[in-house]
């Protein structure tokens, strides 16, 4: 810990001297306006990117844009809106020069990649990010009616949606699931427990921005956990503008298939100096239906608050607030899995995830020194789950003792996952060739879990089985010790251009400390029969003594983007990622009757390599990306079986290899005026290498085709296929799942103007058929066997 101290010292008295020489460079600023080029409206949250030192805004709701101390020099600008044809302009600051620009941008309705994003750490176009990515804007989920951020990302290639339930879902990245995956709020992460992956369900979808999804090893960015990807979540927000403005949105929405009405209203104000945010959100849902009846106990309730405060105390500095808290009640988890019989109504009566931050960013420090930000944040997850599992067993007479009766009434697991970090990050520009970051991050997950387990015990006369005396007894259990997940990591990546405007080289690495630590821990806590609380029950032993464990990782990377045309290109990537076992793996003690679930506190952690090829065309009217990708991974995390204590157990444990390798690819084409056809495929398979057999949870051969318009005056169509193959290559014990397709079909209109508001208008069909089908990743917890039948929607949204 000292050695690495030592070194952020160092690090940060770097930046701050070199900053110092830099403070009295002369700078000028850019303003001006972005409108539509059909009909000369201003276009609010257009994207303006300044090439050469990788710096972005945005415009506001009049369509106008500024920026601040720019060092004087020779800038590309580029303008870019989705549904637009980009724009660029060459400009020159010469000491402190003011410029004007006025941009018009012409509609289009291919995607051609010239959106700024920042999943790599700072902002970049996205056709510019050499890494394999995926991007989804509040655009394009306003269009269809997804519930969670999974069933917003669904239709990614080599993205899938997999199920813990309707409400309780999370996505599967190329094979890679849950642990395997960081996900990020706000560039926040939500450090939650591994086998219940509902975090993507504790986000208000209508107050999202945007989704930007890395498809492949990010550890050298983002340390442990990032072996399959990340998922990084970008919240709505107000902004700085140089005129006064008070703004509004109302949403409206309903889902036929669970008669789920949900209503959001958002308001937004500020000035050049300040700005605020609020948004809350409310949802109500029944039974899902299905075309071979009503899930039952698939219902949910929840809500949402966000609030985010920006203020400019001087010229570039920002200082920004955030806070975030969702609720969600009587939460459903259908059917059945090894947890919990077929009988058994499993729920989560309360969930809730509690997100506050605060970030302080100094922009445009020197011509060489571009920003220097700090945040901290904590995010505080509960869980409560409650098992009623309406088992009886009987236990006949043996050894003297009479028959009995067990009734198991209630099982109820709850847990506190609360998780407190900081970033610091630095960005440079070392010569026109090099964009360097460097920074510092940690966080540190606490866990805080018991289980109480009802239990009613009644003894039966041997000759008419009648009740001679009962009890009802409480055990308190702690499936996972006290612990805590320590994580401080030291990260920098250049960007350089080797060839002007041909070829570019992204390295990076990371170096990670990870301490994990327990508290001693007995089993069962605590029993209270008929009443009487008894602290040391006789059956009552040491699960878990006190430890400490000490890890030191590290991570890199290295991308190539060649550009062989002016809208053609190709890129390579190749990363070594890690992930330190989670707490729940490393400690975990489940009893489920007929087996135990246990961790290892001595698992090492998993270790892995990435390679990627891929292609990317950009026309005008064709845009295509392609990628064929081969993951290897070694200390793989596994449940084992076993034995312990003379009974059947699951163990995590390390094996030795397991390799994951496929490819995805999408496209579009513009083949008439308002005619566009788009499709995607996606193709994984997943090895077990040490046991010869295929790894679970992998999702078959998929893809979606469709074709959408814009002919009607009032209104766009989208009518698609989503297609999927049979699924036999499985894991031991898993199902193999037949193929299905079915079909979906969208309606949007355009905007209304009706003077003092504005409105616009979704509608649709999910499932068009009522299709039967079942997706081979909804079969972990609760056993989905059919997914939600035919679901008519309608959404209004209303803006002032």
């Amino acid at each position: 810990m000292q050695h690495i101290n030592k070194l952020l010292v160092l690090i940060f008295t770097i930046f701050y001297l070199m900053a110092a020489s830099f403070l009295f460079a002369q700078t000028g600023s850019i303003s001006g306006s972005v409108s539509n080029r059909d009909n000369e409206k201003g276009i609010a949250g257009a994207n303006i990117f300044i090439e050469e030192i990788n710096t972005g805004t945005s415009t506001d709701d009049s369509g106008e844009f500024r920026f601040n101390q720019v060092p004087k020099g020779n800038y590309t600008l580029i303008f870019s809106f989705v549904g637009f044809k980009t724009e660029r302009t060459k400009i020159k600051i010469t000491g402190d020069s003011s410029l004007t620009i006025k941009i018009n941008l012409q509609p289009s309705s291919v995607f051609l990649g010239e959106v700024t994003v920042s999943s790599s750490r700072h902002e970049k176009m996205f056709r510019d990010v050499p890494i394999p990515m995926e991007l989804e804007t509040s655009e394009q989920i306003k269009k269809i009616p997804a519930l969670t951020v999974s069933d917003a990302l669904k239709n990614l290639p080599g993205v899938s949606l997999s199920r813990d339930g309707i409400w309780g879902t999370y996505v599967s990245i190329r094979g890679f699931n849950r642990a395997s995956i960081v996900t990020l709020v706000d560039g926040n992460r939500i450090e939650t427990a591994t086998d219940i992956a509902a975090g993507l369900s504790m986000i208000d979808l209508s107050d999202v921005d945007r989704i930007e999804v890395i498809k492949g090893a990010a550890s050298s960015l983002y340390g442990t956990g990032a072996v399959g990807g990340v998922v990084n979540i970008f919240t709505k927000s107000a902004y700085f503008s140089n005129a006064y403005y008070n703004n509004g949105k109302l949403t409206s929405s309903y889902n036929s298939v669970n008669n789920q009405p949900a209503f959001n209203l958002s308001l937004n104000s500020g000035g050049n100096k300040w700005y605020t945010h609020l948004s809350g959100m409310i949802r109500k849902a029944e039974n899902t239906r299905t075309p071979v009846g009503t899930l039952m106990n698939s219902q949910f309730e929840d809500n949402n608050i966000s609030v985010s405060v920006g203020v400019m105390p001087f010229i570039d500095h920002e200082f920004k607030v955030s806070f975030q808290q969702f609720n969600a009640e009587n939460v459903g988890i259908p059917g059945a899995s090894s947890s919990f019989p077929s009988i058994a109504d499993v729920r989560y009566p309360k969930e809730m995830r509690r997100m506050i931050s605060a970030e302080y960013k100094i922009n445009n420090l020197s011509e060489s020194f571009h920003n220097l930000s700090f945040k901290v944040f904590n995010q505080l997850i509960q869980r409560d789950v409650e098992n009623i599992p309406h088992t009886v067993q009987n236990v006949p007479a043996q050894a003297g003792q009479p028959p009995k009766r067990v009734s198991v009434l209630k099982i109820t697991p709850n847990a506190d996952h609360d998780t407190y970090g900081f970033q610091s990050q630095s960005d440079w520009t070392f010569s026109k060739i090099h964009y360097l970051i460097a920074g510092i991050d940690g966080w540190q997950r606490s866990y805080k879990g018991n289980r109480e387990k009802s239990q009613k015990i009644e003894v039966l006369n041997p000759t008419d089985q009648s009740v001679v005396s009962e009890t009802n007894k409480i055990i308190g259990e702690k499936p996972v010790p006290d612990s805590k997940f320590f994580s401080l990591g030291v990260y920098a990546q250049d960007d350089i251009k080797l060839i002007e405007d041909k070829l570019s080289m992204t390295v990076g690495g990371r170096v990670d400390r990870i301490n994990i630590s327990n508290e001693k821990t007995y089993n069962p806590v605590y029993e209270i029969t008929n009443g009487v609380w008894n602290d040391a029950p006789s059956s009552q032993i040491l699960y878990w003594d006190k430890k400490n464990v000490n890890d030191i990782s590290y991570s890199g990377n290295i991308n190539f983007l060649y550009k062989a045309f002016n809208d053609i290109d190709f890129t390579f990537s190749s990363a070594h990622s890690f992930r330190s076992p989670s707490l729940e793996e490393r400690y975990q003690y489940i009893d489920q009757g007929s087996v135990i679930r246990l961790g290892d506190p001595n698992l090492k952690p998993e270790k892995g390599w990435f390679f990627d090829l891929g292609m990317r065309v950009w026309k005008t009217d064709f845009n295509f990306t392609g990628d064929i990708f081969w993951n290897s991974l070694t200390d793989l995390v596994v449940e084992m079986p076993g034995s312990y204590e003379g009974r059947k157990a699951l163990i995590k444990t390390n094996i030795g290899k397991a390799q994951l390798y496929g490819f995805d690819l999408g496209l579009q084409y513009n083949f008439l005026t308002s005619f566009v056809g788009y499709a995607t495929a996606a193709y994984v398979n997943g090895k077990d290498v040490f046991n010869h057999t295929y790894l679970p949870q992998i999702s078959p051969l998929n893809g979606k085709a469709g074709i959408k318009t814009s002919e009607a005056k009032y209104f766009d169509v989208d009518l698609s296929a989503t297609l999927f193959g049979k699924q036999n290559k499985v894991a031991v014990g898993e199902l193999a799942t037949p193929g299905y397709v079915y079909f979906d079909l969208y309606l949007s209109s355009i905007q209304f103007d009706l003077g003092l508001i504005k409105y616009q208008i979704f509608a649709g069909v999910e499932n068009l058929t009522d299709k039967a089908y079942r997706n081979h990743l909804s079969t972990n917890r609760g056993l989905i066997t059919i997914e939600p039948g035919r679901n008519i929607f309608a959404r209004l949204s209303i803006n002032w």
